[in-house]
């Protein structure tokens, strides 16, 4: 028994984490997209840059859009309980 704006919220966490999950080579992207700003924040606050670190890749992660579908039925289900 959830609200629709809980609903809402299942649904669109499930779709991200399924897009996620099937894009390849999407989270390996954001991770290095925040490890760059990161880095380059650390830098203006510090005179001495911020030496890059060895980024480990994450490859596909299925996992995740499994969990994003079955968060998504769960979340239909709950929802037509009432």
């Amino acid at each position: 028994m959830i609200s629709f704006e809980q609903l809402l919220t299942g649904v669109v966490m499930g779709t991200i984490l399924v897009v996620i999950g099937l894009v390849p080579g999407l989270l390996d992207k954001w991770v290095e997209a925040v490890s760059t700003m990161a880095e380059a924040l650390l830098s203006l606050f510090h005179d001495v840059p911020v030496p890059a670190r060895e980024r480990r890749k994450f490859g596909e992660q299925q996992w995740m859009g499994a969990l994003g579908m079955a968060l998504i039925a769960l979340s239909l289900y709950l929802y037509t309980v009432r």
